[in-house]
């Protein structure tokens, strides 16, 4: 089917410029605090998504979006994450926060069973365990190593920004799916409730530490186009045509773009566990889109596919 075709593509091309996102994050984090980092990245994301919306005659579908409690929620969770993953990056590396970002995977596919009554087929089984298998190759090498206290706190705070993102993502899958849904007036409605959100944790948590002058901008620019409103739009997109759970898979494929860009860009050492991990996670994204089974017969919130 070429609409599902399409939606891999997209959905793969959204997780390679998330993975990007982590060491953009972590370099801008060195001069620049991570509450009005969040902030900033979705001020300007928000201002481009509205611009469109307004250019384009959507401006009143965003508002009838932005009086759903459903979208309202969305944009909560989608703030809340990246403030954790934000705030978690300042203590742990670029690479053990994509991995406990992507711990998410796991949660959304128990989250699916429930809310959108999807089975599990083998290869979908499989390629769950395979891609969280190859993310933990990629991102520790094999090796079980003690955190210090403050790398540990670091990782608790980004695997908390998973949790949030769980919800984020099924609530998304349940608003494309539940009706026709305009995806850049939703993705204007996103931008705009994840700025309304990280304002008050930048105010109240660094209410003195807005960027100065010797602030790297470029990686604020970089993160709201390339990393939030171009890769939402091909993501929800994707969501229209595969499954919460396979869909989450595929996007494992950031890790390991993530850490090829560390490795290049930050000096980290791809270890032999890692290359494994790699091959992992490419057959883990193969299996989840030949393994997706249908689903039951369409219920009260949502339509068939």
């Amino acid at each position: 089917m070429k609409s599902r075709k399409q939606a891999i593509a997209a959905t793969l091309l959204a997780g390679l410029l998330w993975g990007s996102s982590f060491v953009v994050i972590k370099v801008g984090l060195e001069t620049i605090d991570p509450y009005w980092f969040a902030f900033l990245r979705f001020a300007v994301a928000t201002v481009i998504a509205v611009s469109y919306a307004a250019a384009t005659g959507r401006l009143r579908v965003v508002g009838a979006l932005l009086r759903r409690p459903i979208v309202i929620l969305f944009g909560v969770f989608n703030g809340l994450g990246f403030i954790l993953q934000f705030k978690g990056q300042t203590m742990t590396t670029a690479g053990k926060a994509a991995l406990f970002v992507n711990v998410s995977t796991i949660f959304v596919a128990i989250g699916s069973r429930f809310m959108f009554r999807e089975r599990f087929g083998a290869l979908k089984v499989v390629a769950v365990v395979a891609g969280m298998a190859g993310v933990f190759l990629v991102t520790t090498g094999g090796r079980l190593e003690i955190a210090s206290r403050t790398q540990f706190v670091g990782d608790l705070i980004v695997l908390a920004g998973a949790v949030a993102w769980t919800f984020f993502i099924l609530l998304d899958k349940k608003i494309v799916h539940g009706t026709e849904v305009d995806i850049r007036a939703l993705t204007a409605a996103q931008v705009l409730l994840t700025t309304a959100t990280a304002l008050p944790a930048a105010l109240l948590f660094a209410p003195h530490a807005f960027p100065a002058g010797d602030a790297s901008w470029w990686a604020i620019l970089y993160t709201a186009v390339f990393c939030t409103v171009i890769p939402f739009m091909l993501w929800t997109s994707g969501l229209r045509y595969i499954s919460a759970t396979v869909s989450s898979v595929i996007l494992l494929v950031e890790i390991l773009y993530a850490v090829a860009l560390a490795a290049v860009l930050l000096g980290e050492r791809l270890t032999t566990g890692g290359i494994v991990g790699g091959g992992l996670i490419a057959v883990a994204a193969y299996l989840a889109t030949r393994g997706e089974v249908e689903m039951t017969a369409p219920g009260p919130d949502f339509v068939p596919e």
